[in-house]
């Protein structure tokens, strides 16, 4: 009973996506000693950086789970975890629990940096994902643009470890200034785009699938509002758009691809362009599209280890 309990609850916290995310800052960490050897903090205190961001992650998605049990019943009902498999209240305090792990975690940190940036950025998260699973993902497309965004954050989450912003005078542990203007710099920032788009992208092709519970909860989608046939082909212009911009930043600032590199980020944009051509075709499609548009994001980071 309790290993079904435990894993179960380990269902609840999405750990594919949790995987993308420790990868992602990993990746940072990887990028950023290769490119710049004065880069060199602690090993130690970056793991806990990311647990704790895995931690805010995870509890992300079990209040969102609580707030969703009813429209989760209409939308998958054979997937449905929290009020099945692990009680409300269960759900409740294992959400309760990771956030105050990742809130002492964001202690030790500041503490130990002198800074309040881990404190302010962990409850910060932690708040913003609360009220997007309480109030915000009902209001249209603002819900899916905040979850973009903090995907889009991440790698800049990772590169705050190193050094925040002196001009903000939160947290500045050396004179990065060079390399906050150099190449590897821009390629992070072109990434986190990628990221953004790709999520935001990948959060309306979800509203598609899970039209009719939200409109059982009151949520005020894309395709509720204006019809599936006008969502797709908002999913589209933004993938088109992404692709478009990707080409011309990477152009505009000469950025060097090694071939690896190069191949990984053309396989992530062929994936999109399928993900383009299935948009054209029915419905049945979409639960594909959001497959498919998970995996390409994971190929378009992964060039951070390239």
């Amino acid at each position: 009973m309790a290993g079904n309990l435990i894993i179960s609850s380990l269902r609840l916290t999405r750990p594919i996506n949790l995987i993308i995310i420790a990868a992602t800052m990993l990746g940072v960490w990887s990028y950023s000693i290769s490119i710049n050897s004065t880069l060199s903090l602690p090993f130690f205190d970056f793991n806990m950086l990311i647990l704790a961001t895995l931690l805010i992650a995870a509890s992300g998605n079990i209040i969102n789970d609580y707030y969703d049990i009813a429209a989760d019943a209409v939308n998958k009902p054979s997937r449905q975890i929290l009020s099945k498999s692990v009680s409300k209240k269960m759900g409740f305090i294992i959400y309760l629990s990771l956030n105050s792990f990742a809130m002492v975690i964001g202690f030790y940190l500041s503490f130990k940096y002198r800074t309040f940036w881990f404190i302010a950025l962990n409850s910060f998260c932690i708040l913003v994902l609360w009220f997007y699973s309480y109030h915000l993902k009902k209001v249209m497309l603002l819900g899916n643009i905040l979850i973009a965004l903090l995907a889009g954050l991440i790698p800049f989450a990772a590169l705050s470890y190193f050094a925040f912003d002196p001009r903000f005078g939160i947290y500045a542990v050396q004179d990065t200034s060079n390399w906050f203007n150099s190449d590897g710099f821009y390629f992070v920032f072109c990434l986190a785009s990628f990221a953004f788009l790709q999520n935001l992208a990948r959060e309306i092709c979800k509203d598609i699938k899970d039209v009719n519970g939200d409109q059982l909860i009151g949520v005020v989608s894309i395709p509720i509002s204006y019809g599936v046939d006008r969502t797709k082909s908002i999913i589209s212009f933004i993938l088109i758009l992404e692709i478009a911009c990707f080409i011309f930043i990477f152009k505009q600032l000469y950025l060097e691809l090694n071939f690896v590199r190069l191949t990984a980020l053309s396989v992530a944009i062929g994936i999109n362009l399928i993900v383009l051509f299935f948009l054209s075709k029915n419905r049945d499609m979409i639960k594909s599209c959001d497959v498919l548009l998970k995996l390409s994001m994971a190929i378009g980071l992964s060039t951070l280890y390239f």
